[in-house]
Order: structure tokens, then C-alpha cells, then sequence
């Protein structure tokens, strides 16, 4: 099966960086607790006050010291969730079913941390719909994803992966996939464009509550 090589191939590459007192694999990213959160937060707000700023830098120092995005990844909701504990719940699942179609596991517990696979930093945007005659300000989810060990890094790879193998098992997934309406686009990453395009509506729609980047579901690393 392919998700077995994308496993063995990945244990592989990296197993030679693996330790002995190395965390046992768990279903949540490795780096993402809140209090690494907040620290790096602080750290840079002592700098700036401005939270537009701060989460810039926490995110540029992602792609400089974490990982180096490949691909550029939108997600539609086809419930359009408006509460940020949704989408961090949709995205939760997607995230669980994704690594574990990917690297070939029975259960996300079996998941490696990176660089056993991938890396993955998600994060949540608003963008006003019209649902029942009224306009409502729900999210979309974007992954930004580190490159997949080669040949399988090929944007059919993906697609496939994701319309055929996860959205069936994401029941809040939108399926659609026409010129119109995509459940699923998949983009090349580019750092001009993609580096700090998470914040770009930030004041026009978000409010205080919303994070943005998702903490919980991203494999988050700071210094």
C-alpha cells in the first residue's frame, strides 16, 4: 500500500535522529501546548504592542526555524462553522484521519512525531456567506504542510489522498469540487504570498477570541 511507504520511507530518513529518551508518539502535536504558546507570545509582545505584529513573527519564525511549508492547503466546512471551538474540532479530525491515511497507522496514537513525518500548521480564517437569507462570518481552514518524501510529493498525490481516502471519513468536510464551489484546493506554497496570508483579513473579521493560528493542532516549535 502507498501509506505503508510513505511510513517506512519517512522511519527511515529520520531514524538515525531518533533518541533514546525521545517522547513516546501521542494524537497531539509535540510542540503545541498553550503554554509554549503564551510564553512565545509574551516574548514578543515585550517588543511590540501591537497583536497584528506579534502574531507575524510567531508565525514567520515558523517557516524560518520549524519547517518550510510545501504545500498550501484550503479547507471548506460544509456545516460553516462560526464558533472557533468548531473548526478546532473539525480540524482535529481532518488532522487525525489525514496522518494516519498518510503514514499508513491503525490509530492516530501510532502517529510519529516529526520529523517522522510531515509537519503541519493549521490555521483558521473568516469569510462572510450568505446561509438562509442572512450573512454569517464562518471559517475556512488552511494547512500549511511540509514537503512529502519523494516521488509521493505530487499534488495528484494529495488530491487523491485527500478527496478519496479523508473526506469520506470527515463528515464535516465539503465534498463539492466544482469551479465555483471546492471543497478542497490544494497550491504550491510560496512564502510571498503564503507566508503571512493568514493575517491579511485579521481586523475585518476576527475578534478577540479567535486565534487564528491554531495551536492545538499544529506541530508548533519554539526556541
Amino acid at each position: 500500500m502507498t501509506q505503508t511507504r510513505i511510513g517506512s520511507e519517512r522511519s527511515e530518513e529520520h531514524s538515525r535522529e531518533k533518541r533514546g529518551n525521545e517522547l513516546p508518539p501521542t494524537s497531539e502535536p509535540h510542540h503545541s501546548s498553550r503554554t509554549s504558546f503564551d510564553r512565545e507570545l509574551q516574548k514578543i509582545k515585550s517588543k511590540t504592542n501591537s497583536f497584528g505584529k506579534v502574531m507575524e513573527k510567531v508565525i514567520l519564525n515558523q517557516w524560518e526555524t520549524n519547517f518550510r511549508p510545501h504545500w498550501f492547503i484550503t479547507i471548506e466546512w460544509n456545516d460553516l462553522p462560526t464558533s472557533y471551538a468548531q473548526v478546532e474540532g473539525h480540524t482535529k479530525h481532518l488532522r487525525n484521519v489525514f496522518l494516519t491515511q498518510l503514514m499508513g497507522c491503525r490509530s492516530p496514537r501510532d502517529l510519529p512525531d516529526p520529523p517522522g513525518r510531515p509537519s503541519a500548521i493549521f490555521f483558521h480564517e473568516r469569510k462572510p456567506a450568505i446561509c438562509r437569507s442572512r450573512q454569517i462570518l464562518p471559517f475556512h481552514t488552511h494547512l500549511h504542510l511540509e514537503k512529502l518524501p519523494s516521488p509521493l510529493n505530487e499534488q495528484w498525490y494529495l488530491d487523491v489522498l485527500l478527496r478519496s481516502q479523508v473526506a469520506p471519513r470527515v463528515q464535516k468536510l465539503l465534498k463539492t469540487n466544482t469551479e465555483e464551489n471546492k471543497g478542497i484546493v490544494i497550491k504550491r506554497w510560496n512564502k510571498k504570498h503564503h507566508g503571512s496570508y493568514n493575517l491579511k483579513d485579521y481586523y475585518k473579521y476576527h475578534q478577540d477570541s479567535d486565534l487564528v493560528l491554531d495551536y492545538r493542532n499544529s506541530d508548533l516549535k519554539f526556541t
